[in-house]
């Protein structure tokens, strides 16, 4: 689907506003202008999203901290909430999600 800036005046003024601020002159500024919007749109993206190593990472990193915690509350005495609960609050926010 093409995308008609004349039926768009707010998005044209954009364009043009930018395309002075980088300097773009002449026939086409607009075209490069939004080329390059796309461009740095696209690499942000990329760098955005992790790969499958980070979260496997980050997973790791979770399961081990957990295994810490059940120990240092496993090793507490005293009158304290059942170790479910303890670690249900420690590890999971309010809406049942890891913190």
């Amino acid at each position: 689907m093409a995308i008609n800036l004349a039926h768009r005046p707010d998005l044209d003024s954009r364009v043009e506003k930018l395309a002075d601020r980088l300097g773009l002159k002449g026939r086409g500024r607009k075209t490069a202008t939004i080329e390059r919007a796309l461009a740095l749109l696209e690499e942000r993206v990329a760098h955005d999203r992790p790969d499958r190593t980070a979260i496997e990472a980050s997973l790791d990193r979770y399961i081990a901290d957990g295994s810490r915690l059940r120990e240092r509350l496993a090793d507490r005495s005293g009158d304290g909430p059942p170790l479910s609960l303890s670690l249900r609050q420690a590890l999971y926010d309010e809406r049942g999600l890891p913190g």
